[in-house]
């Protein structure tokens, strides 16, 4: 599933040609008859007619995995933090995007196909405050999937006091590729970083250095 931030709704489809994805363009209304369809081929169903909010989505009850693009106002973008990286979150050419999420981030991280991208790396080292923010995220994912490994969901949602969503369906998919020695070491140099931090100041390159190595 996808997200396209507008602050118009898109009905051209020649507008998204940008994202190279191949579309077929329907009606809100008519998401409940697109079960079968889903299966038939790889298009994505661009729901052209509606922006969709968390409430009117939870309504919806689709599947993550399914291939629908929804429009969104950049200002409810926040409220869509609950659905995790499973969702790829789209810009139009004139959108331009300053917020990123901590899964951005992470994403590349477990990720070893992918560079890092400077944009993405400077939005959480620029300050202590956020450097701190995505380490909180990051280290309490890490504690999640080390602990995924060992024990069933269930009982690793009820040890952390979370609720079992799509952040857990998330944590299984990533685990199946991530080995614990890496987790380990990652926990590592978050403890690390954090104590250095704590001794002697924030430094914006060592912030860096870490995101690297781990």
């Amino acid at each position: 599933m996808k997200l396209l931030v507008t602050d118009n709704l898109v009905s051209d489809l020649s507008q998204l040609d940008s994202f190279n994805i191949n579309l077929e363009k329907i009606s809100i209304k008519d998401i409940s008859n697109q079960a079968q369809s889903l299966f038939d081929d790889d298009k994505f169903k661009f729901i052209f007619d509606e922006f969709i909010t968390i409430s009117s989505f939870n309504k919806l009850k689709i599947d993550l995995d399914d291939n629908y693009i929804f429009q969104i106002k950049k200002s409810n973008l926040s409220k869509f933090t609950s659905l995790g990286s499973e969702v790829d979150v789209l810009y139009l050419d004139s959108q331009k995007k300053e917020n990123y999420f901590p899964w951005d981030l992470t994403n590349l991280i477990y990720s070893s196909r992918k560079t890092i991208d400077l944009k993405l790396l400077d939005s959480f080292t620029s300050s202590e405050r956020d450097f701190r923010n995505f380490l909180s995220y990051f280290v309490k994912e890490l504690i999640r999937l080390k602990m995924l490994i060992e024990f069933d969901p269930n009982e690793v949602a009820e040890i952390l006091k979370e609720k079992k969503d799509y952040k857990y369906d998330d944590a299984l998919k990533k685990i199946k590729n991530l080995d614990q020695k890496k987790i380990n070491r990652a926990l590592r140099y978050s403890h690390k970083i954090e104590k250095n931090i704590n001794q002697y100041g924030y430094e914006l390159e060592n912030s860096k250095r870490y995101l690297i190595s781990v």
